[in-house]
């Protein structure tokens, strides 16, 4: 199954509709035979058809991810928008580039009408990710994205990821808790679902090898294991000293605490100093194999891209968020973010 949800992604309800069909004639048949048996099996046999029915009319709403930020358009961040053609010159289709608040890139692709008109790519960028890495930096993430899209076509797993989207979009209107068709569907399939899940994640860490190649190829090696030494060791000197007194202040406040953005801001200079870096270098380098995690851990992924180099910390130029955006467009999204978290602590917290 998890073949043929790869290679055919929400398309694989036809087949497993096709399949309970087969059932359901089969089943009718035992009405000649075996009346008892025949009752015996009506519940099950309507219920997986019924579940079944709902997977195939489920194609037709399937909400793929279509991430998530500020749509900024070309005028907008024409440098962001030009780096992003030069890595991937546009042939066909549409684009669309987000900025969000994260230490983060991704990249997704949905289809437009059943594929039949194209597909939609949407990369995002987070704002953090930007004030952080150099403009040198950014671009080998940005090749990572564009050679992780190309990997998850090979793969399949955009294919799988589409499919899994089905039941997501099934047990929105069919709770397995509380439904008997949504119970059913998980009774059958629950199994398969986490091991397609596995399979998923199995996929996306090699994707993520591949990508890192991809990328190496286009910017360098080094620039691109410079950029995941800087993000693996921010994402723990964040963690530890903007992220765990955030909590503790949160938990007593009276009032909404500086944003998190805000210090990450102020603190440029510090999280990626030669001594932030090196303090936090072992700690991300020991962070072992989640098997639930689409990521790889960082020590595999810089091996993989620096074989037989010992990482150290790195030089960092300017921020990309001022050499690859306008100041103007920097404050309406750093302000942006920083009001939004602030307004979402308040209604939490109902400090007003």
């Amino acid at each position: 199954m998890v073949f043929l949800a790869k290679r055919l992604g929400r398309y694989t309800s036809v087949v497993l509709f096709g399949v309970s069909f087969l059932i359901v004639a089969l089943w009718l048949q035992l009405l000649n035979f075996s009346p008892i048996t025949f009752l015996v099996l009506a519940p099950f046999v309507l219920l997986a058809f019924a579940a079944a029915f709902a997977l195939l009319v489920g194609i037709l709403f399937v909400r793929l991810p279509d991430g998530d930020g500020l749509e900024v358009s070309r005028e907008m961040a024409p440098q962001l928008w030009r780096m992003w053609d030069e890595l991937d010159p546009p042939t066909s289709g549409t684009r669309r580039l987000l900025i969000n608040a994260d230490l983060n890139a991704s990249i997704s692709e949905r289809k437009r009408r059943f594929g039949l008109f194209g597909r939609v790519a949407t990369m995002s960028l987070g704002l953090e990710l930007l004030i952080l890495l150099d403009r040198d930096m950014l671009r080998s993430v940005m090749a990572h994205e564009v050679g992780h899209a190309r990997c998850q076509h090979l793969t399949g797993g955009t294919n799988l990821a589409e499919f899994l989207e089905t039941f997501e979009t099934l047990y929105e209107y069919a709770d397995p808790e509380t439904t008997v068709v949504g119970s059913v569907a998980d009774w059958a399939l629950g199994s398969w679902l986490d091991r397609a899940q596995r399979e998923l994640m199995r996929v996306s860490r090699e994707n993520e090898f591949e990508a890192d190649r991809f990328a190496a190829n286009i910017c360098g090696a080094k620039v691109c294991a410079d950029a995941e030494v800087l993000i693996a060791t921010a994402s723990e000197a964040i963690a530890e000293t903007v992220d765990k007194p955030l909590e503790k202040e949160l938990l007593g406040a009276v009032k909404a605490p500086k944003p998190p953005l805000q210090r990450v801001f102020e603190r440029r200079a510090s999280i990626v100093s030669a001594d932030t870096q090196t303090s936090f270098l072992q700690v991300a380098w020991d962070r072992e194999l989640d098997e639930n995690a689409s990521h790889p851990p960082f020590r595999a992924r810089f091996e993989r891209v620096l074989p037989g180099v010992v990482a150290g910390a790195v030089a960092v130029g300017p921020s990309a968020a001022t050499t690859c955006m306008s100041s103007e467009l920097f404050e309406t999204l750093y302000n942006g973010f920083c009001n939004l978290w602030v307004s979402s602590v308040e209604e939490s917290f109902e400090v007003y």
